[in-house]
């Protein structure tokens, strides 16, 4: 009887030790899945990070290519004429000459305060948001009727966060105005307790939302929207139009 006693205390001491065994085993198998799946997730989000860096640092150098090729065709070309007339004797004495000489002075004026804007829109600090969104707005051409709907109170963010904001806008009305064939764009602003919510739209030929990814303007766009830590998802339908909903938090 002592004998079945004992041979049925190390069955049952066997029987445990294999289950905590295999408990352990499972345990320990899991424990690496998650480990192996954080530092995938770790991996992915690094290689998400340098692809947006890449991309960011691509547009930065892109933007920079636009604006030498404006001081190189705009700005140069007119100080070389201008050079020319200034140092033609005779230009001074022809009042057709002094009228050419006097017309270069406002154009380069006027395109050097364009190139300055397109490198940091100064209004926002004098002005704020919305009087800035509005300016842009208001010299537009008339080819393209722009709605601005302010549906709240507007309370003003950080200022870098404003300048990615009125860039997002002013990327978007670029692409309108050379891509969309559009008549109508709409800007929608909603301040809530929440989020931020910007809304473009406009009633263009629309396009292939996964297609167009590639184009520089959009790209812009989504790593703006990114930098701030907002949200974004495009809607686009085959000439309806196309339209982006972004999202920013409060705390933005």
């Amino acid at each position: 009887m002592i004998k079945i006693s004992v041979v049925f205390i190390v069955l049952i001491v066997v029987v445990l030790t294999i289950i905590i065994g295999f408990t352990f085993l499972l345990y320990r198998n899991f424990a690496d899945r998650i480990i192996r799946e954080k530092n995938k997730a770790h991996l992915i989000e690094i290689q998400h990070q340098k692809k947006l860096l890449q991309e960011s640092v691509k547009a930065q150098e892109e933007e920079r290519e636009q604006i030498a090729i404006r001081l190189h065709d705009d700005i140069g070309n007119k100080l070389n004429v201008l050079s020319v007339w200034l140092n033609n004797p005779n230009a001074w004495n022809s009042e057709r000459s002094k009228e050419i000489i006097l017309k270069q002075i406002p154009d380069l004026i006027e395109t050097t305060r364009n190139i300055s804007h397109s490198l940091y829109p100064v209004n926002l600090e004098r002005f704020g948001l919305i009087q800035t969104i509005e300016d842009l707005v208001n010299n537009i051409e008339e080819s393209l009727k722009i709605r601005l709907t302010i549906t709240s109170k507007y309370q003003p963010r950080n200022i870098s966060v404003e300048v990615q904001i009125y860039r997002i806008i002013q990327e978007f009305l670029s692409n309108v105005l050379k891509h969309s064939q559009a008549t109508t764009m709409h800007i929608y602003l909603r301040d809530s307790s929440n989020s931020l919510s910007l809304i473009l739209a406009d009633n263009g030929k629309g396009f292939d939302v996964n297609a167009i990814k590639k184009g520089m303007g959009v790209r812009n766009i989504e790593l703006r929207a990114s930098s701030m830590n907002a949200t974004f998802k495009w809607k686009s339908t085959i000439s309806k139009g196309c339209r982006i909903i972004i999202s920013l938090p409060k705390h933005g």
